[in-house]
């Protein structure tokens, strides 16, 4: 039995996961109020929105911290265990696929908007501490039994409409301050994944690339039928 089991998430990305591997349509909330017990065999998300690796960031957008978050997914491994007994627990926990979505609010919100963090380090720094912070949290979650981990990188914060406007200039280029922030922390995190899994060979952490292609369409909107990617929130399709 696949569990895929998310912590922090973008939904529309892991819907469209759990739709493509045929497990369910939509991912529910672990808090759902109506939460079903099969709902917890086959995935659930304890994501809360404006969350980061930086204790921060979570404070600043006034989200479930990542602690809690674990807490959370240390009670959803009881109820686990009372449906399917400790054995179908411990299977689905070790066989179950984590996706992992943090960082980009750290970046875009704690560190450029608020500027709170960018008094105390510059970006380097910053974005050592914040590696640092999700390397603890990957190893907690591996000592809680989890050994198949999706790690999202950052996208090109650079290109989001409110980069543009802050410091893209008068024609809403791509701020190029954003971005290579967020190469310079998807180059650490791939680096930490890679000792990770040296360090837990049982364990396998995957960087899922979304920089890349996200950059790549907008810098070739004609491809995917846009002609505008610097107004507005979407662009505009061509007719």
């Amino acid at each position: 039995m696949l569990g895929i089991i998310i912590l922090i998430l973008l939904i529309c990305q892991t819907d469209f996961i759990m739709e493509e591997l045929g497990i369910k349509e939509l991912l529910p909330a672990y808090l759902q109020p109506n939460l079903q017990p099969e709902d917890l065999l086959t995935g659930v998300t304890f994501a809360s929105g404006g969350c980061g690796y930086d204790p921060l960031t979570t404070e600043l957008a006034s989200a479930i911290p990542l602690s809690d978050q674990l807490q959370l997914f240390k009670e959803y491994t009881e109820k686990v265990k009372q449906i399917v007994g400790e054995e179908g627990q411990n299977r689905i926990v070790k066989t179950a696929f984590v996706l992992v979505v943090a960082g980009s609010n750290d970046i875009d919100n704690t560190y450029f908007a608020s500027r709170v963090r960018k008094l105390q380090y510059d970006i380097s720094a910053y974005t050592d501490l914040i590696v640092g912070l999700a390397s603890t949290f990957f190893k907690e979650l591996y000592g809680l039994g989890v050994r198949r981990m999706g790690v999202f990188s950052a996208p090109p914060l650079g290109c989001l409409p409110s980069s543009r406007t802050l410091g893209g200039g008068k024609t809403r280029d791509c701020a190029n301050d954003y971005n290579e922030a967020a190469q310079m922390f998807n180059t650490k995190l791939s680096a930490e994944l890679e000792s990770l899994n040296i360090q837990f060979p049982d364990a396998r952490l995957l960087l899922i690339d979304i920089y890349n292609p996200l950059l790549y369409l907008i810098q070739n909107p004609i491809k995917y039928g846009f002609e505008v990617v610097n107004k507005g929130c979407c662009g505009k399709r061509l007719s």
